[in-house]
């Protein structure tokens, strides 16, 4: 059985507006199987939003400052990360679960919700088109018919929204894992 641990260094959830983690213990047997419990630990990504925003191209999400990253651990060793998001579709929201790599590479994506008709849902939660993910980073284009495998023109919207929703996970996470000091005074380049 999983373990879910609050280290003194975490802030317990609350409840938010932000996308809840629904079947924890699930996920992580399927994301990280020798994991024998998980924290959450909130990063607080203040410090980088302008350079956050001009990745993303948009403002963030409640999802994503504070960014909730879940540590998947056995042992005492982090095995890996999870972060939740929702994302909107065609026919309503997405919650994706996203199983990263400690060298911030996806491990897997799961989708935990979706309210698409059937034959959309049928295309983004296959096991292919989840699978394609893997190895992604915050580098990738994440991009239908790239990257990514391309889909029939009627899951190509939710199918996009799902790609959008790791890729911003995927940016988010990676400045969230810059050392604390760069985080907190922001990142300055010489151009």
């Amino acid at each position: 059985m999983i373990q879910h641990q609050h280290p003194k260094h975490s802030s317990a959830v609350d409840p938010s507006p932000v996308c809840p983690w629904r079947e924890p213990q699930r996920d992580l047997l399927v994301l990280f199987p020798p994991a024998t419990n998980y924290f959450m630990e909130k990063r607080i990504i203040s410090g980088v939003t302008v350079e956050i925003k001009k990745r993303l191209g948009r403002h963030m999400s409640p999802d994503e400052n504070p960014l909730r990253i879940y540590r998947a651990r056995h042992d005492g060793q982090t095995l890996g990360s999870a972060l939740v998001t929702r994302v909107k579709a065609e026919h309503g929201g997405i919650e994706i679960v996203t199983g990263i790599e400690r060298d911030g590479a996806v491990h897997g994506v799961l989708i935990q919700s979706q309210r698409e008709p059937a034959d959309i849902a049928h295309v983004i939660t296959n096991a292919n088109f989840l699978a394609s993910f893997v190895g992604k980073t915050a580098a990738s284009p994440l991009r239908l018919g790239e990257d990514l495998p391309a889909v029939p023109a009627s899951a190509r919207f939710s199918a996009q929204a799902i790609a959008d929703g790791v890729r911003s996970e995927l940016i988010v996470f990676s400045f969230a894992e810059m050392p604390l000091e760069a985080r907190e005074f922001g990142i300055h380049t010489n151009h």
